[in-house]
This record gives structure tokens, sequence and C-alpha cells, in this order.
């Protein structure tokens, strides 16, 4: 009877280390699993469009489980607050967290996506270049990388570096995901764009049969501080066209154009590049 008592009083004691044993197994399990819950439901509040409730879950998972989190789930906090964010400055903040502190989490080439976009709201086109560039640079698997290149584009294009914008929208256009017709539409608009504002012109003043005539206004043109050359007549074209200025942009196109109507010209607005062009 001793015996069986022993053994039974050995059997129970064994269940309740089992029982303590497994209630501290699954205590973590179970807080972590409710830790990354109140987080996908502040994310996916976010998602649906209610921020004053997705900010209100995420201050209480900042509360209750903010000194337990990992790197991740704080990147992740981090991002969404960003969203979230009320004013551009906070967002911006919480972005830059997301870069330096969870540079190596899944969300730090969206947050570089988002301050580059941030910048070039902000007119800080340069600012805004460095941010996609760094994003193409340090990330370059990114899924994000095509639509950095659009906005480099942008940027740049902004910037006034019209090469930079060019290349960027070629380069976004062979690295097209399949079928994202949208972001196709946007590059092509976009090399359209930066392609226009290449584009140099030149304004003519005259056109004349005769080579000598064509040289006399031009002299009388040189003489009034005018860049007259004369671009002279071919077999296909028999005229020798007398015109003013070359590589100029559009606006500076207009200047001239304004001068020479003022001097009793009729001079109108000529794109390059043309024909092989010969000086006076």
């Amino acid at each position: 009877m001793g015996l069986r008592s022993l053994g039974f009083g050995r059997r129970l004691r064994c269940w309740a280390i089992g029982l303590v044993i497994g209630a501290l197994a699954m205590g973590p399990a179970r807080a972590a699993a409710q830790q990354t819950s109140l987080l996908d439901q502040a994310q996916s509040l976010a998602d649906r469009g209610d921020a004053k409730a997705a900010r209100q879950a995420l201050a209480r998972w900042e509360s209750e489980f903010g000194e337990a989190a990992t790197l991740e789930q704080w990147a992740a906090a981090w991002f969404l607050a960003g969203r979230l964010a009320e004013d551009g400055a906070a967002a911006e903040l919480n972005y830059i967290r997301v870069v330096v502190e969870g540079s190596s989490t899944a969300y730090a080439d969206d947050a570089l996506l988002r301050l580059g976009q941030y910048k070039y709201a902000q007119a800080e086109y340069a600012k805004a270049v460095d941010y996609f560039a760094r994003l193409r640079r340090d990330y370059p698997t990114s899924e994000h990388g095509p639509q950095a290149l659009l906005w480099v584009s942008k940027a740049s294009g902004a910037l006034g570096d019209v090469e930079r914008a060019c290349a960027a929208a070629q380069q976004g256009l062979r690295e097209l995901p399949p079928a994202d017709t949208l972001l196709e539409r946007s590059f092509l608009e976009q090399r359209a764009s930066c392609d226009l504002s290449a584009r140099t012109y030149t304004v003519q003043v005259a056109a004349f049969r005769e080579v000598s005539a064509a040289q006399a206004l031009a002299r009388e043109l040189l003489a009034d501080g005018y860049d007259a050359w004369v671009l002279n007549a071919t077999a296909r074209d028999p005229l020798h066209r007398v015109r003013v200025g070359r590589g100029l942009i559009e606006a500076e196109a207009e200047v001239l154009i304004d001068r020479l109507v003022s001097a009793g010209h009729s001079p109108f607005l000529v794109s390059q590049p043309g024909r092989e062009q010969d000086r006076l």
C-alpha cells in the first residue's frame, strides 16, 4: 500500500511539474502571437483607411509589447507610423528611422521610396534623387527599383538634368515588370517629356533664292548683335535661309523672336537639328 501511494505521489508531482513547464513554454509563444496579431491589426486598420483606430492599436502595441519587440517588428511599426503621420515632417522622421535603424529589414527600401517622394513634393529635387539612387544602390533586387527610376527621371528633369532624366526613363522601360501598363505609360510620358525638354531651336528671319540677299541680311543682323547665319540652299530646297541663334531652348528663342519683331522682321521658331548649316 505504501509503495503504491509513493508511486502515485511521484506521478502526481511529475504531472504538476509538466503543467508548470508547459505553461511557461506556452506563455512566450502566446505573448508573441498576441504581439504580432495586434501589430497586424493596426496595419489592417490603416489599409482600410481607419487611421484613428490604427494609431490607437499601434500605441497599444508599443505600450504592451514594445520592450520585447524584434527589429523587424519595430521597423514595421515605424513604417506604419510614417504612413499614419498627420504631417510630412513626422512621416519623414519615422521613415528615416526605418532606413537608419532598420536598414536590414524588409521595410527599408519602401521607406527610401517614400522619403524620396516626400522630398520631391517639397521641391527638394536633389535630395529626392539621392534617396531614389540609394534605393537602387543598396537594394538592387527591390520590387520598387523601376518606380524609383521613374522618380529619378522626374526629379532630374525638374533639376534641368535632361540627360539623366531621359536615361532613367529609358532604363525604367527596360526594367518594367510584366504587364505593368500603368508604370509603362508613366515612363513613356516621362520619356516624351524629357525628349521635348532636350529639343533645341533656332529662329528663322527670312529666306531668299539669291545667296547674296541672304548674306546681306545676315551681315546686317550680325552688325545689330545677333548670332546670324545662313542655311544654304540644296537641290531639294532652293532657298537660302537666314537664321539667328543655335541650340536655343524655347524660352531663349522666344526672346529673340520678340526682339526681331520689334525690329520689323517676321521671324518664326524652327526646331533643331536640321540640315547641315553653313555660317556666313
